[in-house]
């Protein structure tokens, strides 16, 4: 029986959802007691029925095994034929997505091979002769390329499941998502996974799926017990500086900074090595193999800092983080709750930081609202603070070296150029030593720290300006700050306009001129009535009339540069 997502849960473990005794094996193995809604939702009608579905739920709450585990009880392991696919917007969540069936297959005879960009053509060419897979886990691109070279075949695939589905739309890949859906068999089924849902991919589900079961797993408060939200008010030039001082304070701090822009994370990597942290990068530019190699050293513990973006972080896999910290308000609100669960896993406590620019509170409180969340206010450790951690680290490795000299006496060998040392500082007695000693270690740093400005007492001084007279958002010459604001927070929203998404962005050639050109080509709307554009990497946002909305909403074979072009409504 197909119970509503809205019904209480009843089952409470997975004997109970019709899985096999090899796969319920591995489950106990992999210590899994009992299912997720996502997964008690989609495992018990999966394994029950034979139907196209739809799963809407948020990262972090165990959608893949929701689909690996019905799909391993549906396929033959006596038939070598690939029976199914499964499509992920990058190669790490692919990576990912292929050790989980590999884990939740141990004691079945069925096998799967992953392939994505970034690695070479021949070896993945081999891995799937020699396997006789039959699962194939990757990305669009490499999947189309290898079905145009004959590679795969999809004759007797029964089943197409689509992962993360929300986040291939964004990254331009839903015309080969397409393509591919349009080349497996009729009667295949055909599975979706994804947090958001918009227009386009029900335009998909429509035009592909038949009456496919659709469950929806409400999103929850993130106010909960494992993670603890936090946030500091600091301007955006401030907030590099103010993460610094977040690290110094720490010293457990294992964890993810995120950046809205590739740059960012460029600029910040920069910024923390010139400092001395251990930091490792991750961005679109980075060949794979320096990718896994960056991967690999901060899952060792070598490094306890990874700088990434949203993209650049799918399909990272790393349970112990105690840290996750946003440079920024993230650019969609669903990301943030990507981000922040990414901490606080597998039984352990965590903790998620956002550094908010003052002139961004206003959307900062949206974003609360649109979690179900209150984040908590908090101070920056303060200078005197971090002089203490500073001290008090260094003493630590003091003991150490006192407790290896005074151990061994009179065998204690020193270097023969102690004397020139010792001879030095003769004529000092102790305490005039000791001020030498901690001023030659401490001036340089603690000079730096007094320079700094208190971030937070100047972020006061301004509010109360604000109270006044409105001028928070004024730079010292009176003029309003542009540098570091886009122009959706510059300017207010005419109550006669809707604000649009455009799935074009920079990275597809836009510039300004460019995309105010092509959205009056497309539209007919004078590129005068066109306002408030906001240019991001990946899309775009514009506000147009809203008796033209129809005119976009019609748009639906229109491309730039070879990209499909598509508008949707934003939401506020």
């Amino acid at each position: 029986m197909v119970r509503n997502v809205n019904h209480g849960s009843f089952i409470l473990n997975f004997e109970q959802l019709g899985l096999g005794p090899n796969l319920l094996k591995a489950i106990n193995e992999l210590g899994y007691t009992e299912p997720t809604e996502i997964q008690e939702k989609a495992i018990g009608h999966l394994t029950a029925n034979d139907t196209d579905f739809v799963g809407q739920a948020q990262t972090g709450t165990g959608k893949t095994a929701a689909f690996v585990l019905p799909l391993l009880e549906k396929l033959d392991p006596k038939n070598k034929n690939i029976q199914a696919i499964i499509l992920s917007p990058t190669r790490e969540l692919a990576n990912q997505v292929s050790r989980e069936v590999e884990k939740l297959s141990k004691y079945t005879e069925l096998t799967s091979v992953a392939i994505f960009g970034g690695v070479s053509y021949t070896k993945q060419m081999q891995d799937i002769r020699r396997k006789r897979p039959q699962i194939i886990v990757g990305t669009p691109g490499r999947m189309l390329d290898l079905l145009r070279q004959k590679v795969l075949k999809f004759d007797n695939v029964n089943y197409g499941i689509l992962d993360e589905a929300d986040e291939m739309l964004n990254m331009g890949f839903f015309d080969d998502v397409e393509e591919i859906l349009s080349l497996v068999q009729d009667d295949s089924r055909l599975w979706m996974f994804s947090a958001t849902m918009p227009r386009p991919i029900l335009d998909l589900i429509k035009k592909q799926f038949r009456n496919p079961e659709v469950f929806k797993v409400e999103r929850k408060s993130m106010s909960n017990d494992s993670i603890d939200q936090r946030y500091h008010i600091v301007r955006q030039r401030f907030q590099k500086e103010a993460l610094s001082r977040i690290l110094d304070s720490d010293d457990k701090f294992y964890g993810i900074v995120f950046c809205n822009t590739r740059k960012d994370t460029r600029e910040l990597s920069e910024e923390l090595l010139k400092k001395g942290y251990s930091v490792e990068v991750l961005h679109g530019d980075l060949k794979q193999m320096d990718r896994d190699m960056a991967m690999k050293r901060f899952k060792s513990g070598k490094s306890r800092l990874l700088i990434c973006t949203d993209v650049a972080a799918r399909g990272i896999d790393v349970t112990d983080l105690t840290h996750v910290v946003n440079l920024g308000i993230p650019q969609d609100f669903e990301s943030y709750v990507h981000r922040i669960g990414r901490t606080g896993r597998a039984g352990q406590k965590g903790v998620a930081i956002t550094l908010v620019d003052p002139r961004d509170m206003h959307r900062f409180r949206r974003l609360e609202k649109f979690t179900n969340s209150v984040v908590k206010k908090c101070d920056l450790p303060s200078v005197e603070s971090l002089k203490n951690v500073i001290v008090s680290k260094d003493l630590e490795g003091v003991e150490n070296v006192i407790e290896a000299v005074l151990g061994k006496g009179e065998n204690f060998q020193v270097d023969a150029i102690f004397s020139q040392f010792q001879e030095k500082f003769s004529a000092l007695n102790k305490e005039e030593l000791l001020k030498v000693v901690f001023t030659w270690k401490y001036n340089k740093e603690f000079r730096r720290l007094n320079d700094l400005p208190n971030l937070e007492e100047e972020l006061h001084t301004r509010g109360a300006r604000s109270r006044d007279g409105g001028r928070d958002s004024r730079d010292n010459r009176g003029n309003r700050g542009q540098s570091d604001r886009g122009p959706r927070q510059r300017r207010r929203t005419n109550s006669d306009n809707v604000r649009l998404f455009v799935n074009v962005g920079k990275k597809d050639g836009l510039h300004l001129n460019s995309l105010l050109d092509e959205v009056s080509t497309i539209s007919g709307v004078k590129r005068q009535n066109i306002r408030n554009v906001e240019l991001k990497e990946r899309f775009s946002f514009i506000d147009v009339p809203k008796d033209s909305f129809e005119k976009f909403s019609g748009v639906k074979n229109h491309k730039y540069k070879g990209r499909k072009v598509h508008f949707e409504m934003a939401q506020r």
